[in-house]
């Protein structure tokens, strides 16, 4: 029988009729499922973006946001008036003047301006003019 029938046709025929053409076939279809399965970073994306959850952390920490912004933004009004108050406080001595001119200048950085840039304009001039007259009294 070997003679008319290659011996490759007669070991493919033995392994279809022994059951293991299924078992080849359940392998395949199971391979072919399991691609199909796979999760690209694309899909997971799309079902974290539509989680519930990660809907509620995400305007839990817009909401933590905008109060840190309003609290930075206080922070630096209170900043700017502390700075405007020794800025506007009545000077009594180089060490304090020298105060006031940096305290002026990190107001107008913070963007202070009208009287507070005007009495720090005006602060720098008399600190130039007592340096040239060597004249470091102040009136108490």
């Amino acid at each position: 029988m070997t003679e008319t029938m290659p011996a490759w046709a007669s070991v493919l025929t033995m392994l279809i009729g022994s059951g293991a053409g299924g078992t080849i076939v359940a392998w395949a279809l199971r391979r072919i499922d399991r691609r199909d399965m796979t999760i690209t970073r694309d899909d997971l994306d799309a079902a974290l973006a539509s989680s519930s959850t990660i809907r509620d952390l995400q305007a839990k920490l817009d909401r933590d946001f905008e109060r840190l912004d309003e609290s930075e933004r206080d922070r630096k009004a209170l900043r700017r008036d502390v700075l405007r108050l020794e800025l506007f406080s009545h000077t009594r001595s180089r060490a304090q003047h020298e105060r006031q001119l940096e305290a002026g200048k990190e107001y107008v950085d913070l963007g202070g301006n009208g009287y507070g840039h005007a009495r720090y304009e005006a602060l720098k001039h008399d600190y130039v003019r007592r340096e040239t007259q060597c004249d470091w009294t102040y009136q108490q």
